[in-house]
């Protein structure tokens, strides 16, 4: 597997990639195998017709059907729907405009190009197929749809009632990009729902690949429905491009379905696997076939990191047919780091039963978490160690959202959520548990049944080594981490969000060199359950250690309090940390009252003492929170500044 078939190079499978990309990437068939197009340039859709569900017969609640003009397409469509007030009695706001001259059976193949949406609003929207008895709580068939809740999903729809039989989530469109949405059958009842860049027909964003019989004929169209509950925001999307046919019985050939990472995509993870799954249509994958390359160098077929299974499983379908269905998976495990935010080639090639080699060609970009040493103070430049803890809590009414936006909200300064109590501490663990000891989030000592619509902020620089490092953690509700350039560096890197309301699991990330690192912990709770714990990982032996432990097990990782003493030769600077500061702390972790009452207190201050060392020198602070310097005297040979946290 080091080299390409005998005289076949690769600038032959190019060639005959571009010439896939017509067959299969946009649907374009050989002339006169069209059945249905519309690019929309005349202005109108009198071809189609329209099944304007839920109106009630209130002409308010019509969809509308305009049809902007495009700056390189001529005119494209666009379709508004209300929301629906007569929710839930006639269901959300939803529009089906449909072609019904032809009547598709088993083989087909239908695409549209997505040109805009509105990514504000909760909608699904996409393609219609088998569609019959179109009409208020009679409509029966498919559709893939897209929503801006992050998936691509496949239903079948049982007089207007959808049930999903496949999805592919999370999978994120752009709207500041355009899409090409397409589905195909070969046999009538395995589906191939797939979203394009139109800027790459051949290698699929996303595929979903599901089976279901239900329903075995009928029109072709577009969908849109609203998402929320009741009826609230209506729906809004441009298409342009439409296209539908019946191939002809060797047109649908075995395709790629999975590539990942994906095409112009990110991988975040330290050691990504690529992967490709190929499915069997008119054609079949030879799956000794299979030949992998990465950034030109071909990967060999003895290669333990390397697998391929003779077929397509879709374990991702709820509701569905999982497979396996006829195909391969190909799958590579990278062995070795590549370098942060580098950008890689794959290539694929493989024989199909008609013995033509096909291949796809695709980049992304390596996006793991990645500490850069110029975002980090020197080793020794701190001297207290803890986090800089900031609790709030909105403690009346009903629960707040639970999600890390809210809790942001709440945190910001001002903040856009108010609160009525607040508490700043400094903590030596990111650990606590409302059922076990100590039963307090930091600083805001209550009990169990008030535990509920908070949110904390912890501030620390983690003394950190270079290479990779794992982190655990246990959360209810939400956590995030995170490192920038500063402590609260809005665009600074994510190293970790949890994906739902609770998480127990681990993160690694990537240190460029030895030094402090910014780090900034945000935890939510929204009601019930309030834990968090974060420990270390030893990667050598799997064993783990609170961060900061004070009792400074080996591998600990060293938490240090965030107040930095900077100066600078001259009043404009610049200014750096002045790694000679000693910081003498008034700071104390606070108790819970012997009652459980709210402390609700803030930290006081402390001096900062600084060696005398040239002719002049200027100095300012540089913390987490607001400080004010309220003394500055000569001490022997030192230079005692004393401040207090606002």
């Amino acid at each position: 597997m080091n080299a390409l078939p005998p005289k076949l190079r690769l600038g032959v499978i190019f060639r005959r990639t571009l010439v896939q990309i017509s067959i299969v990437g946009s649907l374009q068939l050989a002339p006169g195998l069209w059945a249905q197009t519309d690019n929309f340039n005349a202005g109108n859709d009198s071809l189609w017709s329209h099944s304007d569900l839920g109106t009630l017969g209130d002409p308010r609640l019509r969809p509308n059907y305009g049809f902007p003009a495009d700056p390189t397409n001529g005119h494209a469509y666009r379709i508004q729907v209300p929301a629906n007030p007569y929710y839930p009695t006639a269901g959300p706001g939803r529009a089906a405009t449909y072609r019904a001259q032809v009547n598709y059976g088993a083989r087909f193949a239908i695409g549209v190009d997505v040109n805009s949406w509105n990514d504000t609003i909760d909608q699904d929207f996409g393609l219609f197929w088998y569609l019959t008895n179109p009409g208020l709580g009679s409509s029966d068939g498919y559709t893939v749809t897209y929503g801006p809740q992050d998936h691509l999903r496949v239903s079948q729809i049982s007089s207007e009632s959808p049930t999903e039989i496949g999805r592919v989530n999370p999978f994120h469109m752009d709207p500041t990009q355009r899409y090409r949405m397409q589905v195909s059958s070969h046999d009538g009842s395995t589906f191939l729902a797939q979203v394009f860049s139109l800027n790459d027909l051949r290698n699929p964003l996303a595929s979903v690949v599901t089976a279901d019989t239900t329903w075995s004929g009928g029109f072709g169209g577009l969908v849109l429905y609203d998402g929320t509950s009741p009826s609230t925001t209506g729906c809004d999307a441009t298409f342009d491009n439409y296209a539908a046919t019946a191939p002809a019985a060797s047109a649908l050939l075995t395709t790629v379905v999975d590539l990942y990472p994906p095409p112009g995509g990110r991988a975040p993870e330290l050691y990504p696997t690529i992967k490709v799954g190929i499915l069997d249509r008119d054609t079949f994958v030879d799956p000794n076939s299979l030949q992998l390359w990465l950034d030109g160098v071909a990967i060999s077929a003895a290669d333990p990191n390397l697998t391929v299974v003779p077929e397509l499983d879709r374990p991702g379908n709820p509701g569905g047919y999982n497979g396996p269905f006829s195909g391969a998976t190909l799958s590579y495990v990278l062995p070795n780091l590549l370098p942060a935010g580098s950008r890689h080639t794959n290539v694929v090639a493989y024989l199909d039963g008609t013995s033509t080699w096909q291949t796809n060609t695709w980049s992304w970009t390596t996006a793991y978490p990645f500490l850069a040493a110029a975002n980090s103070l020197p080793p020794g430049s701190l001297t207290v160690r803890g986090f800089d803890a900031r609790t709030v809590q909105t403690n009346g009414g009903v629960n707040l959202d639970n999600s890390l936006a809210r809790a942001l909200r709440q945190l910001a300064i001002p903040p856009t959520i108010p609160y009525e109590l607040t508490a700043t501490s400094i903590v030596q663990v990111l650990a606590w548990n409302q059922n076990g000891t100590p039963n307090n989030v930091p600083g805001l000592c209550v009990n169990a049944t008030e535990i509920k619509n908070i949110a904390v902020e912890s501030l620390t620089y983690l003394e950190l080594s270079a290479g990779v490092h794992r982190f655990h953690v246990q959360t209810d509700d939400r956590a995030g981490f995170y490192s920038g350039r500063r402590l609260e560096d809005p665009s600074g890197t994510i190293l970790w969000e949890a994906p739902g309301n609770t998480a127990n699991t681990t993160f690694d990330f990537v240190v460029e060199a030895p030094g402090l690192y910014p780090f900034r912990c945000i935890w939510e709770q929204a009601g019930g359950g309030a834990v968090l714990n974060v420990t270390s990982v030893n990667l050598d032996d799997l064993t783990e250690v609170m961060l900061n432990d004070p009792n400074d097990p080996p591998n600990v990782v060293r938490a240090w309090y965030p107040l930095v003493c900077e100066s600078a030769a001259t009043v404009k600077g610049p200014y750096a940390a002045d790694a000679t500061a000693v910081h003498s702390p008034a700071l104390a972790d606070l108790q819970c009252g012997s009652t459980g009452d709210v402390i609700n207190q803030t930290l006081t201050g402390g001096t900062f003492t600084v060696p005398i060392s040239g002719s002049q020198k200027f100095y300012r602070l540089d913390g987490p929170r607001a400080t004010k310097i309220t003394g500055i005297a000569k001490v022997g040979g030192n230079v005692v500044i004393t401040y207090q946290v606002q």
